[in-house]
């Protein structure tokens, strides 16, 4: 019950913190696969989250994923997650007399991260792998675009040293 009650805690506050600290990406390699891939952070006790939402048309989370980053100092980082929710929106196009329906999927993931693999994140992010249904998602990047952003979320999080 206890664990069902933060969980709705968090979800709660994820529109909050989703607007507040994120950083993003479209990765279209095919055109029915296309998505859009959002990274944010959040802190439970002592414990830090990467929490990974998924806008597409067929990429769903399983219930325990598993998320591969590779920095650029080709350190790999394994994180283990969570599925924690699942929504579908549903609109139709209007082409000439015909009502073509869209279907698009939002789902979200949180995969804990310890100290140690925060500060590797510093590197950078060169590769990194989701898993999910039908198919894993996986993107490249020539340059950091989401490792340092994640880096200075996660940092703001830490704790002050209050002495008083």
């Amino acid at each position: 019950m206890k664990n069902k009650l933060l969980l709705l805690a968090f979800l709660l506050g994820l529109p909050l913190l989703a607007i507040a600290q994120s950083v993003s990406y479209t990765y279209k390699p095919l055109a029915a696969e296309g998505c859009y891939v959002s990274y944010s952070v959040a802190q439970q006790d002592s414990s830090y989250y990467i929490v990974v939402t998924i806008r597409s048309d067929r990429f769903k989370f399983l219930s325990e994923s598993t998320m591969l980053i590779r920095t650029f100092k080709d350190d790999v980082i394994k994180l283990e997650g969570k599925h924690i929710d699942s929504s579908t929106e549903s609109v139709g196009i209007v082409s000439g007399n015909i009502v073509i329906p869209v279907t698009e999927l939002n789902t979200t993931a949180m995969f804990s991260i310890t100290s140690e693999q925060i500060e590797k994140l510093n590197d950078g992010v060169a590769k990194i792998r989701i898993t999910a249904i039908p198919m894993n998602h996986e993107r490249t990047f020539k340059k950091d675009k989401i490792g340092k952003k994640l880096y200075e979320f996660l940092h703001k999080l830490f704790p002050k040293n209050d002495n008083f």
